[in-house]
């Protein structure tokens, strides 16, 4: 674990979802920030608010290139790169990538690879999706998982 605090943002339909660790690699705060209506300028204000209160060294984005999200998700991947780029340290890894480290583990969907955080993380057990069935929609918190998959493939390939 890098002994610098971290936070690891993850942009989807909604909003975003986040986790701020200490330099321990304790969590220090994580949620899903809803935006209404969803605009990347209001995703980017709230954004700035949380950098400025956390001061992280390190940002973890999906990488912007590689998605194959919307185009207004791409967008603010970007501009979030962008933003934080002077004053952060930013590191951005692939969906495959991070698919890859999870797999070494035997995660191999996304209900895996949560439930392989709470493993590591506990107090994120409450907010542990379902198993979730084709037709069904992305349960509202899937977004801290991904934020916090993004934290443990950075670590994982830092270490």
């Amino acid at each position: 674990m890098n002994e610098e605090g971290i936070i690891a943002i993850y942009p989807n339909t909604l909003g975003f979802g986040y986790v701020a660790l200490n330099d321990k690699g304790e969590i220090l705060d994580y949620a899903m920030v809803s935006v209404r209506p969803v605009r990347n300028d209001k995703c980017l204000d709230r954004i700035h608010e949380m950098i400025l209160y956390y001061q992280p060294k390190i940002l973890i984005l999906e990488d912007y290139k590689k998605s194959k999200k919307s185009e207004r998700v791409r967008k603010l991947l970007k501009n979030i790169n962008d933003y934080g780029r002077d004053s952060i340290r930013i590191f951005k890894y692939s969906k495959e990538q991070v698919r890859d480290t999870f797999e070494i583990f035997g995660a191999k969907n996304k209900f895996e690879v949560s439930k392989k955080i709470t493993e590591i993380y506990p107090q994120l057990i409450s907010k542990l999706p379902e198993k979730r069935k084709p037709w069904e929609p992305e349960n509202y918190y899937q977004g801290i998982f991904d934020a916090m998959a993004l934290v443990l493939t950075h670590n994982y390939l830092n270490d």
